[in-house]
């Protein structure tokens, strides 16, 4: 028996679309555009400064670092200063400052390269939302950084100096001869070095173009003294020194020294002899606010072009010939002339911007790598303050190029944050967590380039930030530096590129490469010691069964690294060695946790490195 059943047909069920399934669509495309547009935002900013961020009033917004720099140079040379004057009652003595015409001016020292870090750092402070927060304010309002500009102190005392003398009266007492009465009248003495504070605290905090700067001179009334003292017989038969005049021809400055000041450099009046010693200590004091350092050229080399650009331009010092001008003043004393020559030196700056053609930068000679990936936000960005330190660094055939020295203080009035650091022993917070990542670059770059190494210290345990042990090396400022010597016959131009996204930084050396060729043999591990159990120490903030690591461990040992460099068929070997010591995995708990008697720590776990003030 057959059955047949009714054929049945399923029309297609149509599905429709409410006004709340669009607005979810849509809204899931816009925060699709809009994770999108941030990453895309996040990506094009990464080696530029935000938009919107001006530094002295240019805007910077969407350039590199050296982009920037090279802009500030050209726009701001000179600085823009204001016009700067002394006051006392209605008078006003004009100070000269970055006045290229003028000898005598009082240069500035401006600081774009700290300026234009700064500027980068703009809206890469916190979170991402917090950053991203920053990021549009600083588009739609702006963002300003004021260059710290700085003044000689020496220079600006020898200024106040010179006004001061001007203003400075003598006391005079009141007498009659005869039927002349001659009044009495009051003196003023000026107080330089409170004049200068007042005058470097204006220079610092109200510095703005075009916007006149007074500052009224620290002076005091003198009043005069009630009688006439007549002068002894013995008083008026001894000599009275006058003045004297010191001038210094090149630079337009000019001292004097009063009859007091003078008889302190003498032995005797009548008959008059002077102190040699006592005139050269005399002079000798006058150095720091005569001296003036020579300021070296930063540049960039384009590897594309070949061409060599100027990032901050140089600048000649002067130093006093402290010899030559206390024996020009002896000599004035001993023949009664009423002038003497200040005796001042020109010194040129060891990289000087009117030298480029000479230099021989022209190509790659040596560079390094290594990795921070995973590192926290404080870190990366002291290892991005500390990168920028070293941007442009040109090093003289020859000398010695010391990291300290460059990057200067390792603290947060220089630009660092606190990140996790090497302490005694154990890992603490503290300023410059990250900086060491800086200075083992460039150590990598000089060693791979098979320049002597000066100075350099290992870590005190392994790291894992920088591979293989063995290749590190640590800085503590000011005391623990890393230097390498310049051995090329060329000039060598440093270029740190970090690449915060993908987590790397490279130190690029510029010159012109030896004919040489380096070979870096595998490190060498000896006298393993393993670390000590892991310490567990409890943590009245952390709940009961909670456990959390702070130290992670690093076995002790020894290491030796072999450097092979063969130079016009000459060959050399040099053994760089480290020794590092245990580390102990260290875990706080809460009360009560129960402790493992043979814990493992987490696999993969790193710890921020550093020396006292970075690593």
């Amino acid at each position: 028996m057959q059955t047949t059943f009714p054929t049945t047909y399923h029309t297609p069920r149509r599905i429709r679309r409410t006004p709340l399934d669009f607005a979810a669509i849509f809204m899931g495309l816009l925060l699709l555009t809009l994770v999108v547009s941030v990453a895309f935002w996040q990506f094009w900013y990464a080696n530029r400064i935000f938009g919107g961020v001006s530094v002295a009033g240019i805007p910077v917004g969407g350039m590199t670092r050296s982009n920037a720099l090279r802009l500030l140079n050209r726009e701001l040379q000179p600085y823009p200063l204001p016009p700067v004057a002394l006051s006392y009652g209605n008078e006003q003595w004009p100070l000269l400052l970055n006045d290229a015409s003028r000898p005598a001016a009082l240069n500035a020292n401006v600081d774009l390269v700290s300026a234009v870090n700064a500027a980068y750092l703009m809206g890469r402070d916190g979170p991402l939302r917090t950053r991203i927060g920053e990021q549009l304010g600083l588009l739609l309002v702006g963002g300003e950084i004021t260059p710290h500009v700085a003044f000689e102190p020496g220079q600006l005392r020898q200024a106040v100096a010179q006004i001061a003398a001007q203003i400075r009266h003598p006391a005079q007492a009141g007498s009659q001869v005869g039927n002349v009465i001659i009044e009495a009248r009051s003196g003023v003495d000026v107080d330089v070095e409170q004049t200068l504070d007042a005058l470097l605290l204006a220079l610092q905090h109200e510095v703005t173009p075009n916007k006149p700067l007074v500052v009224p001179v620290a002076a005091r009334p003198i009043l005069p003294p009630e009688t006439v003292v007549q002068p002894s017989t013995a008083e008026v038969s001894q000599p009275t020194l006058s003045p004297l005049r010191l001038v210094d021809p090149k630079f337009g400055l000019e001292m004097a020294i009063d009859p007091s000041e003078l008889n302190g450099l003498l032995f005797s009046q009548q008959p008059l002899s002077v102190d040699p010693d006592r005139v050269y200590n005399f002079v000798q004091q006058w150095a720091a606010q005569i001296d003036v350092s020579a300021r070296d050229a930063r540049l960039q080399f384009n590897p594309d072009t070949g061409t060599v650009n100027i990032l901050q331009t140089s600048q000649s010092g002067r130093v006093l010939n402290i010899e030559k001008s206390a024996s020009a003043i002896q000599n004035a004393l001993e023949t009664g002339r009423a002038q003497a020559e200040l005796v001042i030196d020109d010194v040129a700056p060891a990289v000087d911007m009117n030298n480029i053609p000479n230099m021989g930068i022209r190509e790659l000679v040596a560079s390094g790598s290594t990795y921070f990936a995973g590192s926290s936000a404080a870190r990366v960005r002291n290892i991005e303050v500390a990168a920028s330190k070293l941007e442009g660094v040109v090093i003289p055939p020859g000398k010695v190029f010391s990291f300290n020295q460059n990057v200067q203080d390792v603290s947060a009035a220089n630009g660092f944050e606190d990140s996790l650091i090497i302490w005694g022993d154990q890992t603490a917070v503290g300023v410059g967590g990250g900086v060491c990542q800086v200075s083992t670059t460039v150590f990598r770059a000089a060693y791979n380039g098979g320049m002597p190494i000066v100075e350099r210290y290992n870590h005190g345990y392994v790291v894992s930030w920088y591979g293989a042990p063995g290749l590190d090396a640590t800085i503590y400022t000011p005391t623990v530096d890393f230097k390498f010597r310049n051995d090329t016959d060329a000039y060598l131009l440093i270029d740190p590129v970090v690449d915060a996204i993908n987590g790397v930084i490279t130190m690029n050396f510029y010159g012109t490469s030896p004919n040489r060729q380096v070979t870096i043999d595998e490190p060498v591990q000896t006298d393993i010691i393993q670390p000590e159990p892991p310490k567990y120490t409890i943590d009245e903030t952390l709940a009961a069964g909670q456990r959390k690591q702070v130290e992670w461990q690093a076995q002790g040992m020894t290491v030796e690294v072999t450097r092979t460099i063969v130079e016009n068929g000459e060959t050399r070997t040099d053994t760089l060695k480290s020794k590092y010591r245990p580390w102990q995995a260290v875990f706080l708990v809460g009360p009560g946790t129960d402790v493992p008697a043979t814990p493992v720590p987490a696999e993969g776990e790193t710890t921020e490195d550093a020396t006292t003030t970075g690593g």
